[in-house]
């Protein structure tokens, strides 16, 4: 079975492009099941409940997203000790899964790795951009859409060395301790995922 996941390209888009600061459209809870690079599954609801699911949109060709690439790794590793599923997905129609998994290897991506080459889970969960970052609950629900931090300004402006919001975060926590996130939908830097191809 192929993976239903995500992949995305950032050779015509670049810095510039970011997601709607908006909640996603109305949707039942509901969940999906992806084939991960390494032949296994990811699964949201998981068979055995966990705290909450984070799924981190991510470009290979972007270079905003792989700035990132530390910062996801280490967020992955401290809050799956906290009970969050993590999950990087590849929302691209020309990325082979060999070359995903290069990237991922190279980036230092441990979690699960997802090929969406359909486009479908970036569908599914509203994401527009890569780097962008999807929260769901124990049910599927999605709270949290949107920026890693702000290290990267929507109007062109300078990137921060040091981000002043850390709004993945800020969900996550609120998600482990069973909390509304007080930021749900800040809009993510990054380069378009090409649903127009």
């Amino acid at each position: 079975m192929r993976a239903a996941v995500v992949t995305i390209s950032c050779l015509t888009a670049f810095a510039g492009a970011w997601s709607a600061e908006t909640a996603p459209p109305p949707r039942p809870a509901g969940g999906f099941t992806c084939e991960t690079l390494d032949g296994g599954r990811f699964a949201w609801p998981a068979a055995a409940p966990g705290a909450a699911a984070c799924v981190l949109f991510i470009g290979r060709d972007c270079p905003i997203a792989n700035a990132y690439a530390p910062e996801v790794a280490r967020i992955a590793k401290e809050y799956g000790r906290k009970g969050v599923a993590f999950a990087v997905a590849y929302p691209l129609a020309d990325l082979s899964a060999k070359e995903a998994r290069a990237h991922a290897g190279e980036y230092g991506f441990e979690c699960p790795a997802v090929l969406d080459s359909d486009l479908a889970l970036a569908r599914r969960l509203g994401a527009a951009v890569t780097p962008e970052a999807v929260v769901l609950s124990a049910r599927g629900e999605v709270l949290y859409r949107g920026r890693i931090d702000d290290r990267y300004p929507r109007a062109g402006g300078k990137r921060r060395e040091v981000p002043t919001s850390h709004d993945l975060r800020a969900a996550l926590d609120a998600a482990v301790a069973g909390k509304a996130v007080p930021r749900p939908w800040p809009a993510a830097v990054g380069c378009h995922i090409p649903f127009d191809k």
